[in-house]
């Protein structure tokens, strides 16, 4: 399907397209791409982002709800990364960039996507991993190129640092009777400090944060690798994400393979509601875990012997540190940020 409210770049992607084998359904814009979408389910959806009546942003969050089987890629003229980043938040597999000078990028795109979905059935990859191509034991295949957009970000810093800034969550999320919030200050021209998280099924709340400043080099293969595989983690069964060690051994895979993945400074953790404890692994950086209960106030330093991409998958973690009423994690090594973390039932606060 492709939803676009420009009728000439309509035809001529159409046209393209049908002349590769592909059967194209059109729409003007995002509500008549819905509509259309009810009578029947294409293999993918390709969109613009700037469309009258229902723009590319709120189709492909309608898409990412109703029809999260489907994959998408946008096309548009946008040179904002902060809607990349919007469009990311949606699911959406690859990004490109308007005039299509070369079609063959388009074909590629399209031709990979509908590959990878016939061999991962279950829903979806993410965009960052579709850029990488990582593959579940965080092996990328040798035959397989880097998209185009890898190379921009790796020499384009202020659209690097655009996109990972804009690719931070909500700094306050509450699921149960949990409450975790993140505090995070940091200079405007730095390379920025990437922090994610994810509550899971089991009462589990993942995390991690990768230091993109702390090389010399343009870090942001390795953010973004770190994303792909924390996302794919989050829909693959077979990555196990509560399990640091193994995790961060995955990370730490794909960067050996990732010729432009250089190692950085990161930490991995996860906080199990269930019990009350948090389990932490550090790659490079150093920080203090606080947390009080009703005999006080006590503190843990949380150690680190190597970087991320240099073995700290093969270092013991802590494990299983007490939350109590309320804790906090507070980065001590990271170059130009200030960064903490507090978790707490919200009957603490």
């Amino acid at each position: 399907m492709l939803v676009d409210d420009d009728p000439v770049f309509r035809r001529f992607i159409s046209v393209l397209l049908e002349k590769e084998g592909y059967r194209v359904i059109q729409a003007e814009h995002g509500l008549e791409g819905l509509q259309k979408l009810r009578h029947e389910v294409p293999d993918l959806i390709l969109c613009d982002l700037s469309m009258p009546i229902l723009n590319g942003i709120e189709f492909a969050e309608e898409v990412c709800w109703e029809y999260p089987s489907i994959p998408m890629i946008v096309v548009s003229a946008t040179e904002d990364m902060s809607d990349v980043a919007r469009a990311l938040r949606f699911g959406i597999k690859d990004f490109l960039t308007k005039p299509i000078t070369v079609p063959t990028h388009l074909t590629s795109a399209i031709s990979n996507i509908l590959s990878d979905e016939q061999k991962h059935q279950e829903p979806s990859r993410d965009f960052a991993s579709q850029w990488l191509r990582v593959g579940e034991r965080g092996d990328i295949p040798e035959d397989e190129e880097l998209h185009w957009h890898l190379n921009f970000l790796e020499h384009n810093i202020g659209a690097a640092r655009d996109l990972l800034l804009a690719l931070l969550p909500d700094r306050d999320t509450k699921q149960g009777e949990w409450q975790c919030s993140y505090n995070l200050l940091q200079a405007s021209d730095a390379m920025p400090l990437v922090f994610d998280y994810a509550w899971l099924m089991d009462g589990q709340f993942a995390f991690y944060i990768v230091d993109s400043e702390s090389t010399e080099e343009n870090c942001v293969a390795t953010s973004l690798l770190v994303r792909a595989v924390f996302n794919d983690a989050l829909r693959h069964s077979d990555i196990p994400l509560n399990n640091l060690e193994a995790f961060t051994d995955i990370v730490e895979k794909g960067i050996q393979c990732l010729e432009c993945s250089k190692p950085t400074k990161a930490l991995f953790g996860i906080a199990d509601m269930t019990d009350g404890t948090v389990s932490i692994l550090s790659g490079g950086i150093e920080g203090i875990w606080t947390y009080h209960d009703t005999y006080g106030q006590y503190r843990h330093h949380i150690a680190s012997e190597c970087m991320l991409g240099g073995g700290c998958s093969k270092q013991s973690g802590v494990s299983r540190l007490p939350i109590g009423r309320g804790g906090k994690l507070t980065l001590s090594n990271i170059g130009v940020s200030h960064f903490s973390l507090e978790m707490s039932p919200k009957s603490s606060y």
